[in-house]
């Protein structure tokens, strides 16, 4: 349940940011704070209702308040001995362990990278180069007002591919928000830390793509094959056996290397981890709808056997998993040009 709180609420702070950015604001996630006083501020019942993120809004049009990038994030202990838990104490005992409850903080003076760097660079397999085509937005942002206001999640696919093109499109939203700045979007949105993310895809049927499991690598913008088979069936049974697994075209995976983001934010990364995974995954939903496509993110899974299945990284634990294809019923094809 925790995990799934963490991701809604990062596809909440997606919304916030670009809705933010399109009224000449500037949206600052802040994830490093106390606790309980942040409750007690808010008149919250610590154990019914809990501060999990904080954003501050800076007003573009005033210059004083146009701040450089600044350091929000911040460590909280990491427990190694658990007590026994009874039934139903599991959800507040994961948050209260995920908590700050001490004034006297350091803050670092490391500002998190946006992907600064691939992190994968396998020696085999096929390299796809990806085009760097933006989705249009329309005047004054126009359709992405409209795609914020519908966006649903997809229930059911038709096992139709998808096209290259597309795939490129959806990435391209999602992680390349540069891109975007001409159209009046955030060129540098806030996460809390995305040098931790990393994202894998495994293709089930796109036009003029391999099937397979992928590596992409943004800044290189490819994708770098891993596995070279078709998992629709062990997909099927890893998104315990619900038939989005089966039925999407592209089922995309973020990840991180729990020891090093444990090592940097001490138990909270696991709230850092899951809402920079959820933002990712709005942004990744706003794209597909866009563009006529279906879109769900799955949070259960079989946790322990995604990576032996796909190739992926021992070290690299699933956060999310976004499903991608053709549903059932298509209106009219959205502008792409």
């Amino acid at each position: 349940a925790y995990r799934r709180i963490c991701l809604d609420t990062g596809h909440l702070l997606g919304n916030i940011e670009l809705a933010a950015s399109m009224c000449d604001f500037k949206a600052h996630l802040i994830g490093g704070f106390v606790d309980h006083q942040c409750n007690q501020l808010l008149y919250l019942e610590s154990d019914q209702e809990a501060v999990i993120a904080m954003v501050a809004l800076a007003d573009l049009l005033d210059v004083e308040q146009n701040l450089p990038p600044t350091p929000t994030l911040l460590p909280s202990p990491t427990l190694e001995d658990y007590p026994p838990l009874a039934d139903g104490a599991l959800l507040l005992y994961t948050h209260t362990a995920t908590s700050i409850e001490t004034e006297e903080i350091t803050y670092s003076s490391k500002i998190p990278a946006f992907l600064k760097e691939d992190k994968y660079n396998f020696p085999f397999g096929l390299k796809v180069p990806l085009t760097n085509t933006p989705i249009p937005w329309g005047e004054h942002l126009i359709h992405l007002k409209e795609t914020i206001l519908k966006r649903r999640s997809t229930r059911q696919f038709t096992g139709a591919p998808l096209s290259l093109a597309d795939l490129s499109y959806l990435l391209s939203f999602t992680y390349c928000p540069q891109q975007y700045r001409q159209q009046g979007l955030d060129g540098n949105p806030d996460f809390f830390d995305l040098d931790l993310i990393q994202t894998f895809i495994a293709v089930l049927d796109v036009t003029d793509l391999e099937t397979g499991c992928y590596y992409y690598a943004v800044q290189a913008q490819e994708l770098r094959q891993i596995r070279f088979k078709n998992f629709r069936r062990e997909l099927h049974y890893l998104c315990l056996s619900q038939d989005l697994g089966r039925d999407a075209a592209v089922i995309l995976f973020h990840t991180a290397d729990l020891q090093q983001a444990i090592a940097r934010y001490g138990d909270r990364a696991y709230r850092y981890l899951h809402m920079d995974a959820g933002h990712l995954g709005q942004r990744l939903n706003l794209a597909a709808i866009h563009l006529n496509l279906g879109v769900s993110g799955i949070g259960g899974f079989f946790d322990d056997q995604v990576n032996e299945v796909l190739g992926i990284p021992a070290e690299e634990a699933v956060l999310y998993i976004t499903t991608l294809g053709q549903p059932p019923q298509r209106s009219a094809p959205a502008a792409r040009d």
